[in-house]
């Protein structure tokens, strides 16, 4: 479970670079296991971890005024995990990152990732990669939920995330799509 062989492989699919130099980046991530329902991040902490997500779901929500959980992104097998604002501008986190289910991947502190992104000219390529990537679906997401109706943000997270409708309660991609339960419920039974 522990060989970092699914990392190194991440890091080659995002970015141009020697698998003797992918060695090498992971040699610096950690091991990491989470248990359903465990924080790797609360709301006004700071944020250390950088998260490579081997496997298992997990969620970034805040609290809107009312005291509700609003799920802002979900994160499946395969993926980076960690809180933009938090950890490169050093600042108190407003955002909650959960495990969904049972998870474990491999993790970077920020000095660690700064000296990665310092001496590895191409890892910096991959940072920058990941993080346009990111903003490019944050903004999709934004969009979706002024331009397209509930149903398309359905299908487009059905198509997209498969795994989160596997794992995930309804109530949480329900406020990932800015709809209420029950009518997460209806679209459910017209697809």
């Amino acid at each position: 479970m522990h060989n970092k062989e699914s990392l190194i492989n991440f890091i080659l699919n995002v970015v141009d670079i020697s698998k003797q130099d992918a060695q090498d980046i992971v040699k610096r991530f950690k091991p990491i296991a989470l248990k359903e329902k465990e924080f790797l991040l609360q709301e006004q902490e700071f944020s250390d971890a950088y998260l490579y997500l081997e496997k298992g779901v997990m969620r970034t929500f805040l609290y809107d005024l009312k005291g509700n959980e609003i799920t802002i992104d979900f994160f499946t097998d395969n993926s980076i995990v960690f809180e933009v604002n938090s950890f490169f501008n050093r600042v108190r986190s407003e955002a909650n990152i959960q495990a969904i289910t049972d998870c474990y991947g491999y993790t970077v502190t920020y000095d660690e990732l700064n000296t990665l992104f310092h001496n590895k000219p191409a890892f910096r390529d991959f940072g920058r990669a990941l993080l346009v990537k990111k903003f490019s679906t944050s903004q999709k997401r934004n969009f979706g939920l002024i331009n397209k109706t509930a149903i398309q943000r359905y299908q487009n997270l059905m198509a997209s995330q498969p795994q989160i409708f596997q794992y995930s309660p309804l109530k949480y991609i329900a406020s990932y799509l800015g709809v209420t339960d029950s009518t997460l419920s209806r679209l459910r039974k017209k697809m």
